[in-house]
């Protein structure tokens, strides 16, 4: 197995995507650590360009990209060490399941984490946790003929900005939605205090060369550079970052932990779910808190049948209230 690695150090923000991406379509098998120079927000292939607020990001001078991969928006800045995995989707080192290609594929992030003194372990779908609190976000997705994992080690994590990038629908929400990336995601710099970047570094590169075998050190190439250049015309066009995506039900703070809003009739509800029930509610009907609805709600199932009969027997029934409790709900 002949695999490169790029280890380019600090690029400009479309720098840090448009590299995988291009590797990935002319068939290079390749590890790529870097970081960016700026901070930008970036969007999962699915997610809508309406989930973030564009004119405060404007006002801010951050700009955003959106992936041809899967995972979830994301904030990045000088403050984590990207890693990109591309591998041919057809060769026999290349898992078929998705579980399977993460476990597999950050199986080296996870020895680094260790090597730092850290007990990281993998929590599916995408997630990597130390003691229960994210500390690594993954992406992973076709393109082209490969198949590329995509992720970053924080070593540090500006939860207000995050929280203020986002477009939510009520002050209370981005409050509760901040203090739960307090509460679920952790940090290097959290978790050690004082640490080396570059020594991480060199321990996430030596980490892939236990799975992969000698890496082959790599520089950008002239074809390299004007497949970037091509593909930023395409992945920096209206067209493109405004494609519709998914309609947006919910924010995922960390795997298993949720922030759903909705309105049924006059009322607005927010809903925490956690490992499958409700943990936290809030619900108003103009200025006013429905506490009785709150009441009934917290600590529930997250069972659309369940909550859907707690709102047909609280408020007047409607049809937005089926698409209510789906919200709430979520995929359980």
């Amino acid at each position: 197995m002949s695999v490169k690695l790029f280890d380019l150090g600090f690029m400009s923000w479309k720098e840090t995507q448009l590299i995988y991406h291009a590797l990935a379509r002319l068939g290079v098998e390749a590890v790529v650590v870097q970081r960016t120079r700026e901070c930008y927000a970036c969007l999962g292939l699915f997610n809508s360009p309406g989930e973030l607020d564009l004119g405060f990001m404007r006002r801010r001078g951050i700009p955003y990209f959106r992936r041809e991969i899967g995972g979830g928006i994301v904030l990045l800045d000088r403050e984590q060490l990207f890693y990109h995995v591309i591998v041919r989707r057809d060769a026999e080192h290349t898992p078929v399941r998705n579980e399977t290609f993460y476990r597999k594929f950050l199986s080296p992030v996870i020895a680094t984490y260790r090597e730092l003194g850290l007990e990281a372990r993998y929590k599916p779908a995408n997630d990597l946790v130390v003691d229960g609190r994210k500390i690594s976000g993954n992406g992973a997705g076709l393109i082209g003929e490969c198949k590329v994992l995509s992720g970053s080690i924080l070593f540090d994590f500006d939860r207000a900005l995050m929280s203020r990038v986002l477009r939510l629908p009520s002050e209370v929400m981005r409050a509760r939605a901040e203090r739960l990336m307090r509460e679920r995601l952790t940090t290097l710099r959290e978790q050690l205090g004082d640490f080396s970047p570059q020594e991480v570094k060199r321990a996430l590169i030596g980490n892939f060369e236990e799975l992969f075998g000698e890496l082959e050190e790599a520089r950008l190439t002239p074809e390299i550079a004007r497949e970037m250049h091509r593909l930023e015309g395409k992945y920096l066009s209206r067209e493109w970052l405004f494609m519709p995506g998914r309609r947006a039900r919910e924010l995922k703070i960390a795997e298993g932990c949720y922030l759903a809003f909705a309105r049924a009739g006059e009322v607005e509800i927010i809903a925490e779910r956690s490992e499958g029930r409700l943990r936290w509610v809030r619900a108003w009907r103009g200025k006013r808190r429905v506490r009785k609805l709150e009441e009934r709600l917290l600590g529930r199932e997250a069972s659309y049948e369940k909550i859907l009969n707690i709102l047909a027997e609280s408020l007047e029934y409607s049809p937005r209230i089926e698409e209510a409790a789906r919200s709430i709900a979520g995929g359980s």
